[in-house]
């Protein structure tokens, strides 16, 4: 059984599942969430629980019930930036960071993004080693979210996970049956979940250790054959892709692998 604390800050559909299997490895876990079901879910699993919201001018809940002797900090909280594109996710961030430093938790993990890259008709291939290029909006806020953790932290690792899927969580079911679909000779990139929370744990136990980590698991299939196949898999009407003059996209590469 380990002797380290973990806690996740963000127990959503990805840290939920992390939290289940740190547990099971015997790891002391501490995870945060905003809503009352889901903290009464990490309860009944023997996971201690704290209700823990950022805002964008005060963090409210237990945060040092949550942080005080913390050996690793996952955070895994969704920017916002869909129903708030104004919002600064970094200054959230930052926020929270000065309570880390404070607490002086040693190994913090942030679940990033793979949007910190640009898509271009060139269809680049991005690994590690590659400098964020993002011009979105999305994409210059995660990045600039990644930095403060990079700056702030004793010890980080940034993890950008591509499309996370998994059980009931698939993206064709968004798109089944839709017409005028863009890019069909773009390449995919897709991770399970558990291939991210396999990454996460080895991070956590010191197996692996890097700053920055891709999170990919699938094979880079061009867009409109990979959703054909996914519709026919799960008995949903296949998406009609428009007519490719030209698609743009990336493909995400991980050195780990």
């Amino acid at each position: 059984m380990s002797n380290k604390i973990i806690g996740i800050l963000g127990c959503g559909w990805l840290g939920y599942e992390l939290a289940l299997q740190l547990k099971k490895q015997g790891y002391e876990v501490r995870g945060t969430s905003r809503t009352d079901e889901k903290l009464l879910q990490l309860s009944e699993n023997g996971i201690h629980a704290f209700k823990i919201d950022l805002q964008e001018d005060k963090i409210y809940g237990d945060v040092q019930g949550f942080l005080e002797g913390l050996d690793v900090l996952v955070m895994d909280i969704p920017p916002g930036l869909r129903q708030n594109p104004e919002s600064d996710f970094a200054f959230r961030i930052k926020l929270f960071m000065r309570f880390v430093q404070a607490y002086e938790i040693n190994k913090v993990l942030f679940i990033s993004s793979t949007s910190v890259f640009e898509d271009t008709e060139e269809l680049p291939t991005y690994d590690e080693h590659a400098l964020p290029n993002a011009t979105s909006n999305h994409g210059k806020k995660i990045n600039a979210a990644e930095q403060v953790v990079q700056e702030m932290a004793y010890q980080s690792t940034i993890i950008r996970p591509c499309g996370l899927i998994g059980d009931d969580r698939h993206p064709i079911k968004m798109l089944a049956g839709r017409k005028g679909i863009k890019n069909p000779e773009a390449p995919i990139n897709l991770v399970t979940r558990d291939h991210v929370n396999a990454i996460i744990i080895k991070v956590i136990a010191g197996t692996l250790d890097a700053p920055v980590i891709h999170a990919v698991s699938e094979p880079h299939i061009r867009r409109k054959a990979y959703y054909q196949n996914a519709a026919q898999e799960f008995g949903l009407e296949a998406p009609v892709f428009e007519k490719d003059d030209g698609s743009v996209g990336k493909k995400i590469t991980t050195v780990f692998s």
